[in-house]
C-alpha cells in the first residue's frame, strides 16, 4: 500500500497545479497512478486538516482549501506523517548513553525539519511541475575541532 504521505503530497501536487478546478478522486488517481480507495482515505484526511475541501455534486470532487505561499511543507508533512521526533539509534545499549549515531540522525532530522518550515507547497508545485532538483545543504561543523556553525548555537 502505497505511503499516505507520498499520495497527499502528489495530490496536492494536482490540486496546487489546477487551483481554480474541481478535480475527483477518480482524476486524480489516474493523474498520479494510484487507486482510488487508498487516495480516498489519504484525502479525506487533507480535508479534515484543513488543506483541501470537498465539493458534492455534478462536477464535484476536492480543490484546494489553502494558501500555497503559506503552507509550509512540515505542516504537510505533519498532517499525513504524524510529528517529526528526534529518537536517536534506537538501539537499547544507547539509552540514556551518548551515541554518536543517535545524535547524528537527530541532527539530520532537525535540518530536515528547518529545511520543509522553509517551503512552502508554491515550492513543492514549481519542483512538481517543473521537475527542479530537489537541494537540502547541510553544513558539516566539527565541534571537536573548534568550528562552530554561524547560523546556529549548539
Amino acid at each position: 500500500m502505497p505511503d499516505p504521505l507520498i499520495l497527499g503530497l502528489h495530490a496536492l501536487g494536482e490540486l496546487a497545479t489546477n487551483p481554480d478546478r474541481c478535480l475527483s478522486t477518480q482524476q486524480i488517481a489516474a493523474s498520479i497512478g494510484s487507486t482510488e480507495p487508498h487516495l480516498s482515505k489519504v484525502l479525506q484526511r487533507l480535508n479534515k486538516g484543513g488543506m483541501v475541501k470537498s465539493v458534492r455534486g455534478p462536477g464535484g470532487g476536492y480543490k484546494l482549501n489553502c494558501v500555497p505561499d503559506e503552507t509550509p511543507l512540515r505542516n504537510i508533512f505533519e498532517l499525513l506523517g504524524g510529528p517529526f521526533d528526534s529518537k536517536g539509534c534506537g538501539l537499547d545499549g544507547c539509552r540514556n548513553k551518548t551515541c554518536f549515531i543517535g545524535e547524528m540522525m537527530d541532527e539530520l532530522t532537525r535540518a530536515f525539519l528547518r529545511y520543509l518550515e522553509s517551503r512552502t507547497l508554491t515550492d513543492f508545485t514549481r519542483y512538481y511541475g517543473n521537475s527542479i532538483p530537489v537541494e537540502i545543504e547541510i553544513s558539516v561543523i566539527t565541534p571537536s575541532l573548534g568550528q562552530k556553525h554561524p547560523n546556529f548555537s549548539t
